[in-house]
């Protein structure tokens, strides 16, 4: 069977947000069980870096997802 792979890095203005917002959708990285695909999610200066393996574009698009919707409510968070 093969899988899809790929990367996305997200640029933050500095790294106190990029801290922010890496602090807070880590607890949802750490807790939530994926069957159907594997993240590596990570932090480097102001830079979120998450590097995953699908094994379809269902899984691949609900796990993008998940992810992009966590950290943008932390980013609308940390604007309050």
């Amino acid at each position: 069977m093969s899988r899809i792979k790929g990367s996305i890095e997200l640029d933050f203005p500095n790294e106190e947000i990029a801290k922010i917002v890496y602090g807070s959708v880590l607890f949802e990285h750490k807790t939530v069980p994926y069957r159907r695909s594997r993240l590596d999610f990570s932090l480097n200066g102001s830079t979120i870096i998450m590097r995953f393996t699908a094994e379809d574009n269902s899984a691949l698009r609900g796990t993008i997802n998940s992810y992009l919707r966590w950290i943008k409510v932390a980013l609308d968070v940390a604007e309050l």
